[in-house]
């Protein structure tokens, strides 16, 4: 199926990159702008995985609107994502929804960019949850009985590539957010 036979707001994949690698001088101001530039067509296996993998993080997205400290955007990007490759509808449902739409519209309008103040907020948030989950894991596979500052008495069985590898990923996530993604500047 051609993408003209889709409608006027799908365009083809060289669209989308280019919206992605791009830095955009002007503001989209509509949704319907931001579908045009945004939304594309993917095979109809495609679809369905993206259709799936989009679902469940709205799933995550909604249950973050009634429960404390579970994030709601961080799961509706990458549900818009998905949504853009294989739903124009639920695509432009994420970008109107009242709970988390105004979010993900500035994201998509401003050319997916992120605030500066949002960045540092978020790379802390890694930081912090990385260094934890690293002492954890190093505390049952590493340390085992040991005395914290005896390494002699530690008796885990891991040599130390569960904490390594969990700093690599945390290390990986906050370089990708402080240099991959690009800061709004207004």
């Amino acid at each position: 199926m051609s993408t003209s036979a889709l409608g006027p707001t799908l365009f083809d994949m060289a669209s989308y990159q280019r919206g992605m690698t791009e830095a955009s001088s002007e503001r989209l101001s509509t949704v319907d702008e931001v579908m045009a530039t945004y939304a594309i067509t993917s095979s109809p296996v495609k679809r369905i995985v993206f259709l799936v993998l989009g679902l469940i993080f709205i799933v995550f997205a909604i249950i973050g609107i009634w429960v404390p400290g579970w994030p709601t955007v961080s799961w509706a990007v990458p549900a818009a994502f998905f949504f853009s490759m294989s739903s124009p509808r639920l695509f432009r449902w994420t970008l109107e929804n009242r709970w988390f739409g105004s979010a993900l519209f500035e994201y998509y309008a401003t050319g997916k960019t992120v605030p500066k103040h949002a960045k540092y907020g978020i790379a802390g948030f890694i930081a912090l949850s990385t260094l934890l989950s690293a002492y954890g894991v190093w505390a049952v596979s590493v340390r085992g009985d040991g005395v914290l500052l005896q390494p002699a008495t530690w008796n885990g069985a891991d040599p130390g590539f569960g904490p390594a590898t969990v700093l690599a990923a945390g290390l990986l996530g906050i370089y990708f957010i402080l240099i991959r993604v690009r800061t709004r500047t207004n």
